[in-house]
Formats: C-alpha cells, sequence, structure tokens
C-alpha cells in the first residue's frame, strides 16, 4: 500500500492547498463587496501579512474590484493577484488626499509590486535653499532639509542658463556666506554690479528679500502670470508712497519678464513647457524615458529602470504619482504613450500640486505624436542597453555548450566592414578576453583589394589579413571568431580560415533582423532567448565591432572631404593640405591661426587662409 498511500496523500495535500487558496480568495472577494464607494488607498497584504501592493482610487470598490475582472488582466497582474490574502483600505475625505496618503505609505512599507524611483544618472537640480536668506544654487543630491528643489535636469547649460536669468531678474544671492542676525561688512561682487540686493549687509530687507524669493520661486514653476500681477501691485503701492525710484526698478523688472514671454511665443507656436514620456518592457524589466521640453525647447532626457512583475499601464500612472506629486518643475503639458486608469484623477492632484492647469495628453497624430514615438524609442534603447548586460562566466559557460566547442572560449574576436557604394571601405576587429574589451588588441583595415560594394570578400581580406599576420608572428590565436552576418558571410570566413589551416578555429556568424546564430555544422540557426547571456556576449562583440568600423569609416571619408576643400583653396596645396591634417590630432583644444602658424611649412598668411576657409565651410 506504500506507493498508494504515498500517491493518497499528496493528491489530498494539493487539495488542503487548493481549498486553503479558494477560501482566501473568497473571503478576499467578500471584502471587496463591502468596500465603499470613496476615495481612498488599498493596501494589498499576502498570508505572511506583508504589504506587497498600495494603490489609490477615486472609488475604492471600482478600482480594486477591476483587479479581479479577467477581461483586464496580464500575466504580471495574475502574479499579484495569487499572491492576495488580504485587503486593507483607509477612506480619505478626497482624491488628493488619497494621492498623498499612497506616496507616504509606499515609501513606509516599500511594497514589492511598487516601483521605487531611482535615476538612471545622478542628474542636478536647481536648489532654493531653506536659510533666512535663501540662496540658489546648482546641485546633484537632493536632501530633507526643506529646501525647493527644481529638477533634475539633464542638461547642465539649462540650469546655467536658468540660475543666470533668475539671478538677472530677481537679485537674489548665490553665493556661499552663512546667514546670520548681524549684518556683514564686505559684500560680494554681485552686489556691486546689482545682481544681488544682499540681505546679509542690509538685514532690515529682509521681507523684501523673501518676496523676491517668493517671485524666483514662481518664476521657476512656470507661474509668471502671477508673478507679473504681483509685481504690478508693488509698483502701484511704491508709486502710490511716492517712491519712484522703485517703482521704475520694479517696472524693468517687469518689462524683463514680460519681455521673456513674448520671446517664447516668437520662438515657438507651442511655447509651453511640456514633458514627453516614453516607455518600453520586456519580461519583469522596464524602462521611462522623459524628454523635458521647456519654452519650445528640448533640453534633455532622463531615464528611469524598474525591475518588477506588474503592467506597464500600471507602472506608468505609479511613476506619474511618485515623480510629479514629489516635484517642483511640474510642466503645463504631460504627453503620454498610453491612457491610465486614474487620469483625470491625477491630472487634478497634479495641478492642485503645481498651482496651475497641468493637462495630461494622449495624441494620437501630429508633432506630439512623433515626439511620444521618439521617447519610446529612447526607452527601448535604454531597455536594450539593461539586457546586453551580462554574466562572462555564465556566458562563456552558454557559449560552449550552445555551439558545441572543446572549452570555454576565453578570446573572442568580432569582424564587422563599412563602407558606402565602394568607397572609404573598411574592416575592424574587436577581441574580447573574458567577455571584456581588449581595445589595445583592436584592429582596423583599409581595404585593399575589393573594388565596388561587395561586403562579403571585404570580409575575407580582414580576416585573412588578421590571422596571416598572427599566423607569421606567432600570436595568440583567438577561441571564437564571430563575424556580422548571416550564411555567406560564415562561409567565407570559414573558407579563410581553411587556407590558412586554421579550421579548428570555430567561427560563427550573428544576423542583426533576428539575432539568429549560424554555426558551420547547422543548416538552420540557433535562436537563442533574448536575455540569454551567451546571446547578449555575441551581440556585444558584434556591436562594438560595428561601431569600430563606422568610428572608422566616418573618419577616413570626413578627413578626405576636408582636404578637398582646402586643397581648393587658392595658395594652399595638396601637399599643404596634407601637413594641415596630420598636424590636426596634435592640438588640442579649439583650432586656431597661432596653432595653425606653428605647423611647417604654413607660416601666418596660410593659416589665416585656412581658417577662413574653416568657419566658412
Amino acid at each position: 500500500y506504500g506507493g498508494k498511500y504515498q500517491k493518497f496523500t499528496t493528491h489530498f495535500s494539493i487539495f488542503i492547498i487548493s481549498y486553503v487558496q479558494l477560501i482566501g480568495t473568497m473571503m478576499v472577494k467578500e471584502k471587496i463587496n463591502n468596500l465603499p464607494e470613496k476615495p481612498g488607498v488599498y493596501m494589498m497584504k499576502n498570508k505572511n501579512v506583508e504589504v506587497i501592493y498600495i494603490g489609490k482610487a477615486r472609488n475604492l470598490k471600482k478600482r480594486v474590484s477591476s483587479y479581479f475582472t479577467k477581461a483586464s488582466r496580464d500575466g504580471k497582474t495574475e502574479n499579484l493577484i495569487n499572491s492576495i490574502d488580504d485587503i486593507e483600505v483607509f477612506i480619505t475625505d478626497n482624491e488628493i488626499e488619497a494621492f498623498l496618503l499612497e506616496s507616504n505609505l509606499i515609501k513606509k512599507y516599500r511594497p514589492k509590486y511598487n516601483i521605487v524611483l531611482k535615476d538612471n544618472e545622478r542628474y542636478p537640480y536647481i536648489k532654493i535653499t531653506n536659510e533666512r536668506f535663501p540662496r540658489i544654487m546648482k546641485t546633484r543630491i537632493r536632501e530633507d532639509d526643506g529646501s525647493i528643489y527644481f529638477g533634475p535636469y539633464p542638461n547642465v547649460k539649462y540650469i546655467n542658463h536658468t540660475i543666470k536669468t533668475i539671478t538677472d531678474l530677481f537679485p537674489i544671492r548665490r553665493c556661499s556666506r552663512a546667514s546670520s542676525s548681524a549684518p556683514i561688512k564686505n559684500p560680494c561682487l554681485n552686489y556691486y554690479i546689482g545682481k544681488c540686493i544682499c540681505p546679509l549687509l542690509t538685514p532690515e530687507k529682509e521681507s523684501e528679500y523673501k518676496r523676491l524669493v517668493n517671485q524666483a520661486v514662481l518664476f521657476l514653476k512656470g507661474r509668471k502670470a502671477d508673478v507679473l500681477k504681483e509685481i504690478e501691485t508693488e509698483m502701484g503701492k511704491e508709486a502710490k508712497n511716492l517712491q519712484f525710484e522703485k517703482a521704475i526698478q520694479l517696472r524693468e523688472r517687469y518689462m524683463a519678464i514680460k519681455n521673456i514671454l513674448e520671446e517664447q511665443k516668437v520662438f515657438s507656436s507651442s511655447a509651453e513647457n511640456e514633458d514627453i514620456i516614453g516607455i518600453a518592457d520586456e519580461g519583469n524589466l522596464c524602462v521611462i524615458t522623459l524628454i523635458m521640453k521647456r519654452s519650445g525647447k528640448i533640453i534633455g532626457k532622463k531615464s528611469y529602470t524598474f525591475e518588477i512583475e506588474i503592467g506597464p499601464e500600471e507602472i506608468l500612472e505609479q511613476f506619474l504619482t511618485n515623480y510629479y506629486l514629489t516635484s517642483d518643475d511640474i510642466p503645463d503639458k504631460i504627453i503620454l504613450p498610453m491612457d491610465i486608469q486614474e487620469k483625470e484623477l491625477l491630472e487634478i492632484s497634479i495641478s492642485e500640486k503645481s498651482g496651475k492647469q497641468v493637462l495630461l495628453e494622449i495624441p494620437e497624430r501630429g508633432q506630439k505624436k512623433r515626439l511620444v514615438d521618439m521617447a519610446i524609442k529612447n526607452a527601448q534603447n535604454s531597455l536594450r542597453e539593461h539586457l546586453f548586460r551580462y554574466n562572462p562566466e555564465k556566458a562563456a559557460i552558454e557559449l560552449k555548450k550552445t555551439l558545441n566547442l572543446d572549452r570555454e572560449p576565453k578570446i573572442i574576436e568580432g569582424f564587422d566592414v563599412a563602407t558606402i557604394l565602394g568607397s572609404f571601405s573598411v574592416a575592424s576587429m574587436v577581441n574580447f578576453i573574458n567577455g571584456i574589451p581588449n581595445k589595445k588588441s583592436y584592429r582596423k583595415f583599409r581595404i585593399k583589394y575589393v573594388e565596388g560594394q561587395n561586403d562579403v570578400e571585404m570580409l575575407k581580406e580582414a580576416v585573412a589579413r588578421r590571422y596571416q599576420r598572427l599566423k607569421n608572428e606567432k600570436g595568440k590565436m583567438p577561441d571564437l571568431v564571430l563575424v556580422d552576418g548571416g550564411k555567406a558571410q560564415l562561409n567565407a570566413a570559414i573558407e579563410v580560415m581553411e587556407k590558412l589551416d586554421l579550421e579548428n578555429i570555430p567561427v560563427v556568424a550573428l544576423a542583426k533582423s533576428r539575432e539568429q546564430i549560424y554555426t558551420r555544422n547547422r543548416e538552420e540557426p540557433i535562436q537563442l532567448p533574448f536575455n540569454n547571456d551567451a546571446l547578449r556576449l555575441l551581440m556585444a562583440v558584434r556591436n562594438e565591432a560595428h561601431r569600430f568600423a563606422n568610428t572608422y569609416h566616418i573618419s577616413l571619408r570626413d578627413k578626405n572631404l576636408l582636404l578637398s576643400r582646402i586643397s581648393e583653396v587658392k595658395g594652399i596645396g595638396k601637399e599643404t593640405a596634407k601637413k594641415f591634417l596630420s598636424a590636426l590630432k596634435d592640438i588640442n583644444g579649439p583650432i586656431t591661426a597661432e596653432e595653425l602658424e606653428k605647423i611647417d611649412g604654413i607660416g601666418r598668411k596660410k593659416a589665416q587662409i585656412i581658417m577662413d576657409t574653416l568657419l566658412k565651410k
């Protein structure tokens, strides 16, 4: 009876587990049926009473019920639903309170299925310090110190320009002197040139200074119309009190801000500040890219990466909540790649936070749709960069197994070619040791023996030249050779290796279109999953060979173009032009006539002619 008893107990255990899960699901559904139709926050817990997900809703019953509707589920949401053992709710007076409470609870519990907002890079902020006499500064560290932060901004030039604009309009301090009750004796240069009223010198101006700081903050928040109203009111008061000098200063500030607004209107028919969002996901990895557009200009982009088992719509909604409800730099419009369930509620909450109307838009056509597509492409590119990360040791083991090699490939060499209609044709060879680029062993080849557009023959020439020389010099041979392409490129490389009596070195080809691996002994290509370490390593080698070949090709093409342009100038022959080009690599920094004079055979007159030509071209 032993086997039958064991089988019976196994089936009985499965039945008990399934029954317990069923009872748990029934209890959760019963609780959902009794939820109020009011705004609030819901906390989902697992059987260990751990908070695994926190969300907010305008209607708690409707929102929580939607998770258990099969039509709205995807595979990732299914994992969340199967983990829920209990649901707890907090009822709030309104939707805004729900948003703020959700943000605070996520920070406290850090649930498994909620995103944690982290920049892929540490971008700088504009900071208005929390001091008696606040100052404006640039910083890369955001502290919980009561200061006001704008950003982060990916474009440092934009930050520097903005800080300069602020101090030009509102003479607030930038110096690092500590605020104190006792006045200082020696103000900094900004005081003397009218860029700061220096409250440290005259503490009695504290109320005036704080008014300036408040106006600067409103300006940075995009509430320029509110600033103009405030200044207009101040002008009236000063004129009434016969303080005409102050009234004139205020009028100058008023007109300067108005001129900025007019310039923005002239520059762009849509000079509003906008953030454009793109999203891409693969498996449990998701990337959100945010493109920042200010006064009609794109000033940069930021990317955020999340590794989490929820769908892209849910991730996007969480991102928008976390990012904009904790930011002081909120644009007029946020352009989205897809609809989200709580779009209207989020729009109200962000508008409330920023003190102005903020619109969330989902464009279907036109310029904004093109910008969203660009943001999505950037998100996809960032996602691919993350997916290309591989474990070198695991990759070598996987390659040995997948390609049926005698040993794990320690040295891999990759080839690619670059040409434009058979002109400036080059090839590259990159060398990876233990999965790491070994740049000192990279080689580039100017194609000598192939005419016209024939990539396969160019590849054969590069492979032959590389391994003939390595063989002659008795150099270290690779454990694996990779060529960019398909069956034709593979056969060409194998043919060369056989002629050199190097057929014992494995050769593979990697096709770009579907990332398929072609090998000597298989008719059909090998298709590995995208997250496989072996495939990621081969892709890294192939992409590096492609980059190296293209860089060399472009440099040759540009050098030839420059040579022909300078050679055409009266008084400058081909020999002088060649001297100029060969000396370029020794000039650090910008090219000047003085630098060119030092080149043998050029002199002052020819140097000036070359500079004039470069400037015109």
